[in-house]
């Protein structure tokens, strides 16, 4: 799909009349469905809601008595009882919260389970009211203060039978088809972005989430090291190789499955599959998307394009273009009118017109990043439902590239921070690991672009993290 296609219209077109779509309704949001629901009904589709994934089939006692870590209050700024107490005053004595998406959980409690690859909140709920809160999970809360009682998981799918003619604050956006069958025809629901809050990180987290990011840049300095060695590798070496790496660095697990692709392979936005058969050649280009979970429970992600050996002239000059993409947000003077979707298009003014010489930036410039990999807000895309104000402290990537199938691509990504700076708002960077020097074509930069290299790339010399 390219930027701003729709998936239900993909979904609905490649159906016939008079079909049965089946929905996983554990894994499909409830505004996703409502949507959906309603373009089938154009086709005379009929959806049946299934409550396991005949696909993955994973069994719910995959996540029984796992073991949970808190995060330091140190890192996390609020314990989970101040927490309660924040989401408690937001509420009526006729409301609840329904909390049923695993970061949400997270960020109340937080509470961290890292049993499962790629990922660092558990698969667990919670329901608040104004004097309680209830957490449903089988593992053990390793804290207890006043007002919190803890339930076997199981026991949510009749908690809401308890709250008959309340009003239930949850959002569509995210809570599951599934979850929200259970609430009760007699309830009202009001859509709620309470917990959009985690998205404003605490200075406390900012600071640790550097410390998260140069060890991040460390493991991207030996996967460096390792594709410029004289040892025959595969993309699946890289990979196994990443992994320890981050192992090494003392990560708890990856926040995603990395990306590892090499030459053709790296026209492919989301690679998937790294191969033990793709031999890492001269002239490769090998692109890396990584990112970890260290003791903070928050994610990193960046993404850097490598070379081995030495670049044709049109590696460099596509390397050199999303380069001057980068720059032209992370470089940027912003006022106090900042949006998301402006950061887009300064990325993607630099680099839209590359799709003459087939290349192609079929992707928006950043997310959110925080307990998950992929956090919103924010988003920065160039559709006008993302022109919105900038938030101290909400931390994002910027990460444009360019692909051409069957040759090759280059992104470069970068975490970055909003950090107030009156009267103007300025983006400090949180990875900092360098660019690749033998893929720059200095003679396409202009002097502010020239100074923004050697200061980063200076940075990374300061800090051992290139030659």
């Amino acid at each position: 799909m390219q930027q701003g296609s729709s998936p239900i219209n993909e979904i609905v077109g490649a159906l016939d009349e008079n079909s049965t779509l089946m929905v996983t309704s554990n894994k499909v949001s409830a505004d996703f469905c409502e949507k959906l629901s309603k373009k089938c009904e154009e086709k005379n589709i009929k959806i049946k809601y299934l409550s396991s994934d005949p696909i993955e089939d994973l069994s719910q006692n995959a996540f029984t008595n796992v073991e949970l870590t808190r995060v330091s209050d140190k890192i996390a700024s609020l314990s989970p009882e101040e927490k309660f107490k924040y989401f408690a005053e937001k509420l009526t004595d006729k409301q609840i919260l329904l909390v049923t998406v695993p970061t949400d959980f997270a960020y109340l409690t937080n509470l961290r389970n890292y049993d499962f690859p790629y990922s660092s909140a558990p698969r667990a709920k919670a329901v608040v009211t104004k004097n309680s809160v209830t957490l449903f999970t089988d593992s053990k809360i390793p804290y207890e203060f006043e007002g919190l009682s803890v339930e076997p998981l199981e026991k949510f799918k009749n908690v809401l039978a308890q709250f008959v003619g309340k009003e239930i604050l949850t959002d569509k956006s995210t809570i599951s088809q599934a979850d929200f069958m259970q609430i009760h025809p007699s309830n009202k629901v009001r859509s709620t972005n309470l917990f959009d809050v985690k998205s404003e990180k605490f200075d406390s987290e900012i600071e640790y989430l550097k410390s998260a990011f140069a060890r991040t840049d460390r493991v991207l300095r030996k996967m460096n090291d390792l594709i410029n060695s004289d040892a025959e590798l595969s993309e699946y070496d890289l990979f196994c190789s990443i992994n320890q790496f981050f192992k090494e660095e003392g990560a708890l697990t990856q926040s995603f499955k990395p990306i590892i692709a090499s030459g053709a392979n790296s026209s492919i936005i989301h690679y998937s599959v790294a191969s033990p058969d793709k031999i890492i050649k001269d002239g490769d280009l090998v692109m890396i998307d990584c990112g970890g979970f260290f003791e903070g429970g928050l994610a990193t992600d960046i993404t850097r394009t490598f070379v081995k050996g030495t670049p044709s002239d049109e590696q460099k000059y596509v390397y050199t273009r999303v380069f001057k993409g980068a720059v032209a947000a992370l470089a940027h003077k912003f006022d106090d009118k900042a949006t998301w979707q402006q950061v887009d298009l300064l990325v993607r003014r630099e680099l839209e017109d590359e799709e003459k010489n087939g290349y192609l930036y079929s992707h928006s410039t950043g997310h959110g990043i925080g307990i998950s990999v992929h956090e919103f807000p924010p988003r920065c895309s160039f559709q006008d439902e993302f022109a919105l104000p900038f938030k101290k402290n909400y931390v994002f990537s910027v990460e444009p590239g360019l692909y051409k199938k069957g040759v090759g691509g280059v992104r470069l990504e970068n975490a970055v921070y909003a950090k107030s700076v009156a009267p103007n708002l300025e983006i400090e960077v949180l990875s900092h690991y360098p660019f690749e020097e033998k893929l720059i074509n200095r003679e396409m930069l202009t002097k502010k672009e020239l100074e923004f290299l050697e200061e980063w790339q200076n940075y990374g010399k300061t800090n051992n993290l290139c030659d």
